[in-house]
């Protein structure tokens, strides 16, 4: 059952989410197209580390089951 803690946390918690996300907005209009693909090319080349990372904890069996994800991404 909820309490009003945990709506008040609530609350909190989605004005701070709404406040960065107005903050990423603002930074994002103010981008340049040279910035915006510089760092969509650092994301995509990011990704292949990240997915190898991750897929190096998994185990042998859980490894099949999330390969075709990391296969799916750049």
């Amino acid at each position: 059952m909820a309490t009003n803690c945990d709506f008040s946390r609530s609350s909190l918690i989605m004005e701070q989410y709404q406040r960065d996300m107005e903050l990423i907005a603002v930074a994002l209009q103010e981008e340049s197209q040279d910035e915006r693909e510089e760092r969509l090319s650092l994301v995509a080349r990011s990704w292949s580390l990240t997915s190898a990372c991750f897929q190096s904890q998994l185990e042998p069996e859980e490894a099949s089951v999330y390969a075709p994800v990391a296969l799916a991404h750049p």
